[in-house]
């Protein structure tokens, strides 16, 4: 099985319109494509997502990167941390062709994820009472700086900029020092997780009452959210925040120590834990005695004092030697480590949270695995990020709409009439070219007509559109008519429409066969 025996994957079949771009917003949606769904991210046609361009570092490209990809500047490893699990259209929804496009997709999607300004997609044609009265199911997420109503509905919102506005920058970093931003954009990713979690909640809404939502996400909110006891502290007993960098405020000793070579954390939480501390690692039983540290009321009052004590015994001796003293004695502990010695965590590797995949531009690549496992199995990563635009052709090639029809009469999972339908088509068309090549070597129109009819029907019933639209062509053309000119055709004018148009038949048949092929390998 492609998903392993761990669980199916929960949101197989629900699709999912991305329309986010940055941080927040495609975590939000690269989540949703880990359990199962079909995201379908649209870009900006030139750019794409702005992180695209957030390079270096990037993935260089391999040799056998796909030509009509060769413009495209390398793949970003921004781009790339979050975006695992989706497909790329390039979209131009401020054009009216753009917008039906986009408009389509709302009608065939059960959940849309933007986050653009508030209104902005209204202004567009694109806003939710738009998008509700195209799909009354649809689950509609905006994630937005501020959310929908409010003073500051209309200001856009930047991680960096929040994290200072809703408190989290004021209480980061030394007490010394100025306030300090964290050393990832934590207020985006929190965004994320709690915009994935709510249209998971809206999703089983849905199955309750059968109808879709409005979800109003923002970054201001859950920033404020994020402040937990430091926000209690303020509403039950107006304490006002301080900055302790890595230490604790009612907890002494609970922070980050220099050693001779690196640091280490150590977090003493109560008093049998620091007796522990001072007589088997430290070897300053003389501490637990001291009225200054006997208590931890003491020792928060005397901090500066002790912290000085321990720091000065841990720079004697290296980060590992301490560790190994600490290991075992029931004291929180562990290494300040850097993202090498991150990696190389034997805890990393045994839970395996690097996935390797292949990616067309750039080779096997690796990324940050899903990190939760259901019944011992993680989530796979299906799709690798997609370089831009890479799947925009997907729909003129298939009608995934008239694809899906057929994908829903299979009673289960094997998938064996939809399997039998493209098996069966693909021996169809093979003959039916071979037979076509033939009828144009003898020029009989009557039976190039009758092919043309024939490959027409077989391609609609799976949705093959170009090779449909192709084949009706070549169906007029052997009864000597152009049907989009409104005018009759001599033989030998039909007979040159035909031939050069079997060319371009061949080659939309070869794009969507692949196509079909990676579909029935399970890569689609």
């Amino acid at each position: 099985m492609p998903y392993g025996p761990g669980i199916p994957p929960p949101l197989k079949g629900i699709k999912v319109l991305d329309l986010t771009r940055v941080l927040a917003g495609p975590t939000a949606t690269m989540l949703l494509g880990d359990l199962g769904a079909d995201v379908i991210k649209v870009e900006e046609v030139t750019k794409g997502d702005d992180t695209r361009s957030w390079y270096p570092p990037a993935a260089p490209n391999v040799s056998t990167a796909p030509a009509k990809s060769s413009h495209l500047p390398p793949e970003s490893a921004y781009f790339l941390a979050v975006n695992r699990n989706k497909r790329s259209i390039t979209v131009n929804f401020k054009t009216q062709e753009g917008l039906d496009i986009v408009q389509k997709l709302v009608e065939r999607s059960d959940v849309l994820v933007e986050n653009f300004t508030a209104g902005k997609l209204a202004t567009m044609g694109l806003g939710y009472e738009d998008c509700k009265k195209i799909n009354p199911r649809l689950i509609y997420a905006s994630i937005t700086g501020y959310g929908q109503t409010g003073p500051y509905r209309e200001a856009p919102g930047y991680d960096v900029i929040i994290e200072g506005e809703a408190g989290l920058m004021h209480i980061t970093g030394e007490p010394d020092r100025p306030p300090s931003k964290v050393g990832v954009a934590v207020t985006d990713v929190s965004t994320g997780l709690y915009a994935h979690g709510a249209i998971m909640a809206a999703l089983i809404s849905r199955e309750q009452t059968g109808k879709g939502a409005w979800i109003d996400c923002n970054l201001f909110e859950t920033q404020i959210a994020g402040l937990f006891n430091i926000a209690s502290n303020y509403l039950i007993a107006e304490k006002e925040a301080t900055r302790h960098g890595t230490a604790h405020p009612s907890i002494v000793p609970y922070q980050a120590f220099p050693c001779k070579d690196g640091f280490i954390m150590i977090g003493a939480g109560n008093d049998r834990q620091f007796k522990i501390l001072a007589e088997k690692v430290l070897g300053k039983s003389e501490l637990v005695k001291n009225p200054k540290f006997s208590s931890n009321e003491a020792r928060v009052k005397n901090r500066m004092e002790l912290v000085r004590i321990i720091s000065d015994t841990l720079q004697g001796h290296s980060r590992d030697q301490w560790l190994e003293r600490l290991r075992g004695l029931g004291i929180p502990y562990g290494p300040i480590n850097n993202i090498q010695q991150t990696f190389e965590h034997p805890q990393a590797i045994a839970r395996q949270v690097i996935a390797e995949i292949e990616h067309a531009r750039a080779g096997k690549i690796k990324l940050v695995a899903p990190p939760v496992s259901y019944n011992g199995e993680k989530m796979a990563v299906r799709l690798p990020p997609p370089w831009l635009s890479e799947h925009t052709e997907t729909d003129e090639i298939i009608e995934m709409e008239t694809f899906q029809q057929i994908i829903d009469l299979d009673e289960d999972d094997d998938r064996e009439f939809s399997i039998g339908m493209v098996e069966a088509y693909f021996l169809q068309a093979s003959q039916t070219f071979e037979d076509m090549d033939t009828a144009l070597t003898n020029k009989n129109l009557e039976q190039l007509s009758s092919l043309g009819h024939f490959l027409k029907g077989s391609s609609a019933a799976l949705g093959v559109s170009k090779v449909k639209d192709s084949c009706e062509k070549i169906q007029h053309y052997g009864q000597c008519r152009d049907e989009e000119l409104d005018k009759d055709l001599t033989k030998a004018e039909a007979l040159d429409l035909i031939e050069k148009l079997l060319v371009q038949v061949k080659e939309d048949y070869a794009a969507a066969e692949r196509w079909l092929k990676n579909w029935l390998a399970g890569d689609d």
